[in-house]
C-alpha cells in the first residue's frame, strides 16, 4: 500500500513488552490537547472491548463504525482532532517514523511479532488528525487484515464516495459530520483473489486544516 509506509524493524523487546502491556484491553489515551501529557494519558478509562482484536466480519465493520463515530479507532482511545500526539510519546515513546518532522505528517509505530501497527497524523499544533490501524500480518484471519471490500459493503452498504490514491481503491464513510471512516485496500488484485482491507483511518478534516 502506498498510503503510508511502516517501518519494516521491529520494535525492541522493552517496547513490545510495553504494547502488550497497553493493548491488553485498550490504548487510554485522553482528549484534551492542551493537557499534560502524563495526566492525558492516564485519565481516560478503557472502553474498547479487550476481544476486539478476535472480532471478524460484519461484527468487527460494526465496531469500527460505532468507534468512528466517536473519532476512534479499534485498539486506541486516542480521538481525532483531541488527542496530542505527545500522550502518544508519552505511552509509546518515539515513533519509528516520522518524529522529527514538522508541520502537518506522519508518524508511525509498527510493533511487530503480531502486536499490529498504526500511525498518526499530527497537524501543526500537535494535534492528531488522522488515526490509522494497519492490524497485524501474523494472523489474518482475525482483525483488519480479516475485512474485504465485499464485506465492507454487505454490512454498512455502497460508500458514496469511493477515491483512489496510486494502487490503493478507499471506500469512504460519513459516521459523524466531524469524521470521515476509510476503508483502504488494493484497487487491483490477481485474478482469483479477493481485495482485503490493508488499513482504517479515521480523519477530521478540520483538525488537518488547523
Amino acid at each position: 500500500m502506498n498510503a503510508i509506509t511502516m517501518n519494516p524493524v521491529w520494535k525492541s523487546w522493552g517496547k513490545l513488552a510495553l504494547v502488550a502491556v497497553i493493548t491488553a484491553g485498550s490504548v487510554a489515551f485522553a482528549a484534551g490537547p492542551r493537557a499534560n501529557a502524563a495526566s492525558t494519558a492516564q485519565t481516560v478509562s478503557a472502553s474498547v472491548p479487550a476481544s476486539l482484536s478476535a472480532q471478524t466480519g460484519s461484527t468487527y465493520i460494526n465496531t469500527i463504525y460505532s468507534l468512528a463515530k466517536k473519532g476512534q479507532i479499534p485498539g486506541l482511545q486516542a480521538i481525532a482532532g483531541k488527542t496530542p500526539i505527545s500522550a502518544v510519546h508519552y505511552k509509546w515513546g518515539e515513533p519509528d517514523t516520522g518524529g522529527d518532522a514538522k508541520g502537518n505528517h506522519y508518524e508511525s509505530y509498527n510493533f511487530g511479532m503480531g502486536q499490529g501497527a498504526f500511525a498518526f497524523g499530527v497537524n501543526k499544533a500537535g494535534v492528531i488528525y488522522d488515526l490509522r490501524n494497519f492490524g497485524e500480518s501474523v494472523d489474518q484471519s482475525v482483525g483488519i487484515k480479516s475485512l474485504t471490500f465485499a464485506a465492507v459493503i454487505k454490512t454498512l452498504g455502497m460508500p458514496k464516495e469511493v477515491r483512489f490514491s496510486g494502487t490503493d481503491k478507499i471506500y469512504v464513510y460519513h459516521p459523524a459530520a466531524a469524521y470521515e471512516l476509510k476503508f483502504v485496500g488494493p484497487s487491483k488484485v490477481a485474478k482469483g483473489k479477493i481485495a482485503h482491507i490493508d488499513h482504517i483511518n479515521v480523519y477530521s478534516a478540520k483538525a488537518a486544516a488547523q
